[in-house]
């Protein structure tokens, strides 16, 4: 408690001794993935991302250089901390370093809604702007996109961006429909036992494609050996950060205690998928990996290889779609 009030007072006395903060005329309302809402004086020019899948958006738009600092979690990722090579590392993206933000002359901050700042309350004391958009779970990626597009000025190229990723996905649901049957899927994060739950990302992606999530709870959840071998999925797949070792990744999953026993390890429906994938807007080639791999007799248009050289093509992007899925699709 001493801390954060010795903290919130250090603040203070940065912004005062910094002077005046100039404002513009023109205030934007941003809608936060949680339904809140957050003011900014005009569009920004110098953003800390806390949110990689926020900045990919970013990125899309053509506004990456005003990126002035990321976390140390962005950075640490080679292929995201690329697109933003003028940023600083600021901190952990659940405790930014404050002092350091304000040293930036930052105008706003993105995070994620779902998991605030632990000192969310110190960085309010700056009166830096906080804007709180997931951009990871299908049901407010579209508008997470289109409140991107308004912090830059570029609302409607976002709504493009937006129109896309909601077209793939509209044609993955339709399709998985018309599926006579419809197999159970374990999903599993990148970090070992921590299924995904029905609201999460990878959660409602398996909703879409009218699969059956064994993990019926909410949220990502560490989960026993024992139970999932019990619940027999018909389907697994793991995201990964790296295809890296991709090989000894898969060799790890099937030699788990009891998964011999499973059938999607007994008949090969086993799967790593790249992360960054299964998040932002380009979360629209995962749904159409993972209609691959439940219902791989379908007639289908989409590959998940096909749309995301598509989306590269569209968007002038050039993101590798050779390690999209591992075994390959």
């Amino acid at each position: 408690m001493k801390k954060v009030l010795f903290s919130m007072m250090l603040v203070v006395l940065i912004i005062l001794s910094a002077g005046c903060i100039t404002t513009s005329d023109e205030t934007l309302s941003i809608t936060n993935s949680d339904g809140t809402t957050t003011d900014i004086s005009g569009e920004a020019e110098r953003i800390v991302l806390l949110n990689s899948n926020a900045g990919e958006i970013l990125y899309l738009l053509g506004d990456a250089d005003k990126v002035v600092g990321i976390s140390q979690s962005i950075k640490n990722n080679a292929e995201q901390a690329k697109l933003y090579p003028n940023a600083q590392v600021i901190g952990a993206w659940n405790e930014p370093d404050v002092e350091y933000l304000i040293s930036l002359d930052v105008d706003l901050v993105i995070g994620y809604a779902t998991s605030k700042p632990k000192n969310a309350e110190v960085l309010a004391a700056t009166n830096i702007p906080v804007v709180y958009i997931d951009c990871t779970k299908h049901q407010t990626m579209e508008s997470d996109i289109i409140e991107v597009g308004k912090i830059v000025g570029k609302q409607k190229e976002a709504e493009e961006i937006a129109e896309y990723y909601a077209s793939v996905m509209e044609q993955v649901e339709a399709a998985a429909k018309l599926q006579p049957e419809h197999p159970t899927v374990y999903a599993e994060s990148y970090t070992a036992w921590y299924g995904q739950g029905t609201d999460t990302g990878m959660g409602q992606m398996i909703t879409l494609t009218a699969g059956q999530n064994i993990m019926t709870d909410t949220g990502s959840k560490k989960l026993s050996d024992e139970w999932v071998v019990t619940e027999n999925p018909e389907i697994i797949i793991k995201l990964v950060n790296s295809m890296d070792t991709a090989e000894e990744a898969l060799t790890e999953l099937k030699e788990r205690r009891g998964f011999n026993r499973i059938s999607a390890v007994e008949d090969g429906n086993i799967w790593l998928i790249r992360n960054d994938l299964t998040y932002g807007p380009r979360a629209c080639v995962a749904a159409v990996a993972l209609f691959q791999m439940e219902y791989p007799d379908a007639e289908f248009s989409l590959t998940a290889k096909g749309v995301l050289e598509e989306f590269n093509e569209k968007f002038g992007t050039d993101f590798d779609t050779k390690n999209i899925t591992y075994p390959a699709l």
